[in-house]
């Protein structure tokens, strides 16, 4: 089948004049948006203690650790950037793989770019070759990798794609693109267990620097097979179960798709686990209508287009990770707050008596009769309030299915950005950021907007 070696051909070839401008806009908003969650997420904790890591690793400065101020080895600065970029889970998804993709494909291109000296535009181009391999790679596993063996998808997925960007950025050639992806595939790992923890975020950090420590050895003259995608013992076989993929469409999708587009990418509103924000979505249009008094709430009916719990596997968080990762407490969130934003995901904002006496009567289930079928299907979730006096409030609301950027303008990121970019950079270098990505596909090094971002 050659499939790792022919998506090495197409990683080595491809040119930004084989997108479709609406890729390029998507891409380029994606790129500020993870921007945006790595600057928020530079002064989580998780990043404190992953800074100190690299710090003692005593690296050449190389690539810029965002917001932090210093520059340490490209494979570190993907490390702490992926992380802290994953850290408030505030990060784009897409549907068609359910992955964070930015966060783990962006710090891969960002620090191998300022390593070599590349330009912003090579940096999107790897970047979207990134997205466009870790889709195609994605679509061929078995519906089982996404819902029932356990693997977080961004964690594995993201380690193909970051090899192929930083393949790309590094000019590698077809054969050594394969290898450095295959390589990547032998690191790629990531459990939904952890998810409620700092081992989350990690896994996007873990799969950034896992491209990038590939394709830097493979170009130094490591070695590796370039069949780990499809062959019997491969990436696709292991990672899907044993059953349920289909190898041979990954090249003719590559070929004949753009993910980019027919996928799209989906900016996140809210900074909590994506299998969440329909519901919130429905819920925040409930509230629009009238505000709901918490005490006269009965209970509360969430149903969902997934086999729960999936992401949400904390039905009583007791920390502000694990709120993230609870339907019934961003639900209680929203309820209580009228708004569900950073501020909402502290431990004190999870553990308060009013959020914890109403998250027992939020109950999350699958819409009746598809339980059991592939995920997302029905395209909606609904809400139900159930009063106290017999009332119900019902309210649905329906996923986006076309369109490059789905979610929000391109207003809306930039407002995005200036709101998480002012904990670390001053309005003035804010500005100067934003002017230095609108241009980002012209010619420029891109080691002066990393300067920026240093911070």
């Amino acid at each position: 089948m050659d499939i790792t070696r022919r998506i090495g051909e197409y990683v080595t070839h491809a040119g930004i004049e084989d997108f479709p401008p609406e890729a390029v806009i998507a891409a380029k908003g994606a790129i500020m948006d993870c921007l945006a969650c790595m600057l928020a997420g530079s002064r989580e904790s998780l990043t404190d203690i992953l800074c100190r890591y690299v710090a003692a690793e005593g690296a050449a400065p190389a690539a810029s650790v965002v917001g932090r101020g210093f520059r340490t080895s490209a494979a570190n600065a993907a490390l702490v950037n992926g992380a802290m970029a994953h850290a408030l889970d505030y990060d784009d998804i897409t549907h068609i793989t359910k992955t964070h993709p930015t966060a783990v494909l962006l710090p891969a291109a960002l620090a191998v770019s300022e390593e070599t000296g590349a330009t912003g535009q090579e940096m999107l181009l790897g970047y979207m070759a990134g997205f466009e391999v870790a889709c195609g790679v994605g679509e061929a596993l078995s519906e089982a990798y996404y819902d029932d063996l356990g693997w977080h998808p961004t964690g594995p997925l993201g380690a193909i794609g970051s090899a192929a960007a930083a393949s790309k950025i590094m000019a590698l050639d077809p054969e050594q693109t394969a290898m450095a992806i295959s390589l990547a595939a032998s690191q790629a790992s990531g459990l939904r267990q952890n998810f409620g923890t700092m081992t989350k975020p990690f896994h996007a950090g873990d799969a950034a620097r896992a491209g990038v420590v590939s394709a830097r050895l493979v170009r130094d003259g490591f070695t590796a097979s370039q069949d780990a995608l499809e062959g019997r013992f491969g990436f696709i076989r292991a990672f899907s179960g044993g059953q349920g993929f289909n190898s041979e469409q990954v090249v003719e999708n590559l070929q004949n798709k753009c993910y980019l587009v027919e996928s799209g990418i989906e900016i996140k509103k809210y900074p909590c686990c994506g299998s969440a924000h329909l519901a919130l979505d429905a819920t925040f249009n409930l509230l629009s209508q009238g505000a709901i008094d918490p005490q006269a709430v009965d209970k509360i009916e969430v149903m969902v287009d997934f086999d729960p719990p999936r992401s949400l596997i904390h039905s009583r968080p007791m920390s502000s990770l694990e709120g993230k990762f609870s339907m019934q407490y961003c639900l209680a969130a929203a309820l209580l707050d009228q708004r569900v934003g950073l501020q909402s995901f502290s431990d004190e904002q999870v553990l308060r008596t009013d959020a914890q006496s109403l998250i027992p009567r939020i109950d999350m289930r699958r819409i009746p009769g598809n339980e059991g079928k592939p995920s997302w299907t029905e395209g909606y979730n609904e809400v139900d309030v159930h009063l106290k006096d017999g009332t119900v409030l019902r309210q649905q609301a329906h996923r986006a299915s076309s369109g490059a950027l789905r979610g929000v303008t391109v207003e809306d990121i930039l407002e995005k950005f200036r709101d998480c970019a002012s904990q670390s950079l001053s309005e003035t270098t804010a500005a100067e950021v934003l002017s230095r990505l609108d241009r980002l596909e012209e010619a420029e090094p891109i080691s002066g907007l990393a300067n920026l971002l240093r911070g």
